[in-house]
């Protein structure tokens, strides 16, 4: 299921979206706000009205094994998705169909992929340690794989200029690299104590912010890798997911202590009280594109979006099957 929480008030909004046979991995916004797309252990992926919380399209179908990574390209027009069965695929996002792939090169799981901010690149981690740059079109490999992290990699985000990505792993650290030339630009960037679950990236690209399984949340200079802010400290069990909103003024977080919080992304305050209502840890957290609503995925088997203003639970639940929401990678 998936939850869609109220940004600012903490409230529930819309949810839970119920429809996958198996556990959700992966939820997030087109950048025009109207729709949601998951991807689950079910080998699927489905694509929601984030206001009625009716399904749009789907399932799509191809992956022979769970789909840990889904992604729309800027435009809204293109959906990305990584697997467990090592490949990456791009769909229609209006009519399923799809586009190009399978991408093949990585040796095990792909936790992590992203289009770049115009939509002609795309970027995918793996459990193989390794990231690759693919041509978002044709399905070739650009650059890569890039070596330089000891774990597997669990996050990776082209930053808003096109020409750096960043990426997080279970190694504990941040790196950041050159997307046309593969080198490390900047890195490592350390300073958690456990993995790195989840990074997100600003929208004028200065600043990183990470999430790690020590229950904290640092945010960085994306040119010095120096900390900006103190760790942003309250959870009391690991973050699982991160994100900016796309004014950069605020960051969403989920922990496995079932709640949501939203940080004031300059000073580390923390801005809304806890939104609570999931019954299991939180694993994948989002804002929509206008930074009025949350989307949220939980290990009790529901996705949920909630109205940043009130609070209020707008469309659901939308319901065929328990699912169970884990992150985007295993």
């Amino acid at each position: 299921m998936i939850r869609i929480w109220n940004a600012d008030t903490g409230e529930l909004i819309t949810g839970p979206l119920e429809g996958h046979s198996a556990p959700v991995y992966s939820v997030s916004f087109s950048s025009d706000g109207q729709k949601i797309v998951s991807g689950s252990e079910d080998q699927t992926i489905r694509i929601w009205n984030a206001a009625t919380g009716e399904l749009i399209t789907g399932p799509l179908e191809g992956h022979s094994a769970p789909v840990y990574s889904v992604s729309f390209s800027s435009d809204g027009q293109r959906i990305v998705s990584g697997s467990k069965d090592k490949n990456i695929r791009i769909w229609n996002a209006d009519t399923g169909e799809l586009i190009t792939g399978p991408l093949e090169g990585h040796s095990a799981s792909v936790y992590s992929v992203s289009f770049s901010s115009y939509g002609q690149r795309i970027v995918s981690g793996s459990e193989d340690q390794t990231i690759r740059i693919w041509n978002a079109d044709t399905g070739e490999l650009i650059t890569g794989p890039l070596e330089g992290h000891s774990g597997w990699v669990t996050s990776v985000s082209f930053l808003s200029d096109g020409q750096r990505i960043v990426s997080g792993s279970g190694d504990q650290t941040i790196r950041i690299w050159d997307a046309d030339t593969g080198e490390l630009i900047t890195g490592p960037l350390e300073g958690h104590s456990s993995s790195i679950n989840s990074i997100s990236s600003s929208s004028d690209g200065q600043r990183i912010v990470s999430g790690s399984a020590d229950q904290t949340i640092r945010i960085w200079n994306a040119d010095t890798g120096e900390l900006i802010t103190a760790p942003l400290e309250g959870h009391s069990n690991p973050v699982n997911s991160v994100s900016f909103s796309s004014d950069g003024q605020r960051i969403v977080s989920g922990s496995v202590d079932q709640t949501i919080r939203i940080w004031n992304a300059d000073t580390g305050e923390l801005i809304t009280r806890h939104l609570e209502g999931h019954s299991e840890w939180v694993s994948s957290v989002s804002f929509s594109s206008d930074g009025q609503r949350v989307v949220s995925g939980s290990g009790d088997q529901t996705i949920r979006i909630w109205n940043a203003h009130t609070g209020e639970l707008i469309t659901g639940p939308l319901e065929e099957d328990c699912l169970w929401i884990w992150r985007s990678y295993n």
